[in-house]
C-alpha cells in the first residue's frame, strides 16, 4: 500500500507528522509512506527511515504569475500521479491540499469534518472529530484507523544524521564537555502575541545562573535577533553562545546536548520533544492541551483567560494580555520542579 500524508503548514505543524510517521514505521512496515510539505519545513524529516519520499511544495512557485503557476502545478501533479498512491491523508484541511489530493487520483482520500467546504466535496472519507478536544498529534493519529491500525499511538522522534555531531562541535566547541546545567532560551515565536517579555526571560536566566550556575544559550529566528539582544541585556552577563542563524537541524543538534529549553509556543518546543530535551513552554493565545510538545518531558505555563483561542492578529486587552499575565515566579516555579534532579 502506498500512502501520501499532506501537511502544507508551518514548521511546528510539519513536526506534528512525526508521531504519525513513527507509528506507521513501527506498526505497519508494509505500508510505503511519503509526505508532502512546504519548502523550508523538510529538514527535520529528511533522515526519518520511515519516509520514502518527501514532496516539497514550493509556495513561491505555486503563487507565481498565472502561467508559471499552472505550469508548476501540472508538472507537480503529473509526478505525484505517477506514484499511484492508494491513500492520501490530508492534514492541511484547506482548499489547496484538497485540490491536489483530488488531482492525484488516489482511490481513498481522507480528511476531517472541520476541513474546508471544497475538501468535503473532493475527499471521500471524512473523519468526524472535534480538534479542540484533542492534542493535534492524537487528532491526526485517528486517521490511521482507516489503514487498519486499531490503536494508533505515536512517538515524537527526530532522526539526526551522523555528521551532525561534528557540525555542532564546530559551531560550539566543547559542547559535550559540560560541567553545569545548560539551558537554551528562545524568546521568539511566529506571532508577536505569543511572545513573553524578553526582559523577563533575562531575569530567569539570571536566577538560573545564581541558583544552578547555569550556562545560558540564546537562540532565535533570523528576524528575531533584537529579542536575544534584549534578553542578554537583561541577563547582565553574556550567553555562552548566541545565534539567530542556525538551521533547524543545527538547532536540534544543540538541543540534544542541553538540559532544558525555555521558550514560547513555537517550533523549538517540538524540536526539543523530538530529541528528548526537557522543555518549559509558555502559552498565551493558544491552548496547550492541543499544541504543547508531544513529550512527557514537557511542562507549560498557561493562564487560560476567556479570550484564549483568538486569531492572534490584534489583542482586545493590550495592557494586560495573556502573555504578560505570566509572571517570573510562575516560570521559576516550573523550572525549579524540572531541574530538581540537578
Amino acid at each position: 500500500m502506498k500512502v501520501l500524508l499532506i501537511k502544507l503548514r508551518y514548521i511546528g505543524d510539519t513536526l506534528s507528522l512525526l508521531p504519525v510517521i513513527e507509528n506507521l514505521y513501527n506498526k505497519a512496515p508494509d505500508i510505503e509512506v511519503d509526505v508532502m510539505i512546504h519548502k523550508g519545513t523538510e529538514e527535520l524529516l529528511t533522515y526519518h527511515p520511515g519516509i520514502g519520499k518527501i514532496w516539497i511544495y514550493d509556495r513561491s512557485e505555486a503563487k507565481n504569475n498565472i502561467l508559471k503557476s499552472i505550469s508548476y502545478h501540472v508538472q507537480f501533479i503529473k509526478n505525484l500521479r505517477a506514484k499511484k498512491y492508494d491513500v492520501i491523508i490530508d492534514y492541511t484541511l484547506g482548499d489547496r491540499a484538497a485540490f491536489l489530493s483530488f488531482m492525484i487520483h488516489a482511490p481513498i482520500r481522507v480528511s476531517y469534518q472541520v476541513s474546508s467546504s471544497l475538501s468535503k466535496i473532493l475527499m471521500n472519507k471524512i473523519i468526524d472529530l472535534d480538534p479542540q478536544e484533542h492534542h493535534i498529534v492524537d487528532y491526526q493519529l485517528e486517521a490511521l484507523r482507516t489503514l487498519g491500525l486499531a490503536h494508533p499511538a505515536g512517538t515524537m522522534k527526530i532522526y539526526l544524521p551522523d555528521f551532525l555531531d561534528k557540525r555542532i562541535e564546530q559551531i560550539l566547541p566543547g559542547i559535550k564537555r559540560k560541567e553545569n546545567v545548560r539551558v537554551i532560551i528562545h524568546p521568539g515565536a511566529a506571532r508577536r502575541l505569543r511572545q513573553w517579555q524578553p526582559k523577563r526571560f533575562g531575569i530567569i536566566a539570571r536566577k538560573l545562573r545564581e541558583r544552578y550556575g547555569a550556562e545560558i544559550i540564546l537562540l532565535s529566528g533570523r528576524h528575531e535577533e533584537h529579542l536575544t539582544e534584549e534578553v542578554e541585556n537583561s541577563m547582565g552577563f553574556p550567553a555562552i553562545f548566541k545565534s539567530a542563524r542556525l538551521t533547524l537541524l543545527e538547532m536540534a543538534g544543540i538541543l540534544k546536548q542541553c538540559d532544558l529549553l525555555i521558550a514560547n509556543d513555537s517550533a523549538p518546543g517540538h524540536i526539543a520533544a523530538g530529541v528528548d530535551c526537557l522543555s518549559l513552554i509558555l502559552f498565551g493565545p493558544t491552548f496547550p492541551h492541543m499544541w504543547r510538545p508531544y513529550s512527557s518531558k514537557n511542562e507549560v505555563v498557561f493562564k487560560n483567560i476567556p479570550c484564549c483561542g483568538c486569531r492572534q492578529l490584534t489583542c482586545i486587552r493590550p495592557e494586560n494580555n495573556c502573555m504578560d499575565l505570566i509572571e517570573v515566579e510562575d516560570v521559576w516555579e516550573k523550572i525549579s520542579s524540572l531541574l530538581k534532579p540537578f
